[in-house]
């Protein structure tokens, strides 16, 4: 099961349409000028190549979760990083991943349908995982 493909490509898009800085997060260069902009909240960090949450990357590239310190920032990860089972990876995610949909579903007002039927093929492949793991309260009609 890998939602991740999907949630990298909705958070992409509330990027695009200043939704994460509504939810707290706040938008800042790469140090680097490697590609998008950070996306950084207390525990959290965004960029188009990864997600870092209180400890642990997603990383995008590889889908593979790290145990990670911070920085180096994505798309680089920490030489001394270690790989996690997706599983894992993907349960210390999941309270974030819970909570950051029911937020934008709140600040929305409306469920993910429209979104989702636009998904690129790369995340289309995921969305039946996307649906199973956080999608039902989310997804609004399809």
């Amino acid at each position: 099961m890998n939602p991740m493909p999907v949630v990298m490509y909705l958070m992409g898009l509330e990027a695009e349409h200043g939704l994460l800085t509504q939810l707290g997060f706040a938008k800042r260069p790469h140090p680097e000028g490697i590609g998008s902009s950070l996306y950084l909240r207390e525990d959290t960090l965004l960029h188009s190549t990864g997600l870092w949450y209180q400890g642990v990357l997603y990383h995008r590239p590889k889908e593979r979760f790290y145990r990670a310190p911070i920085p180096p920032y994505p798309p680089a990860v920490h030489p001394e990083a270690e790989p996690l089972d997706f599983g894992e990876g993907l349960r210390h995610f999941l309270p974030f991943l819970k909570a950051y949909e029911a937020a934008v579903a709140r600040l929305r007002g409306e469920g993910r349908g429209r979104f989702l039927k636009r998904l690129p093929p790369g995340a289309r492949r995921h969305l039946k995982d996307w649906k199973a793991l956080l999608g039902s309260e989310h997804a609004g009609v399809l």
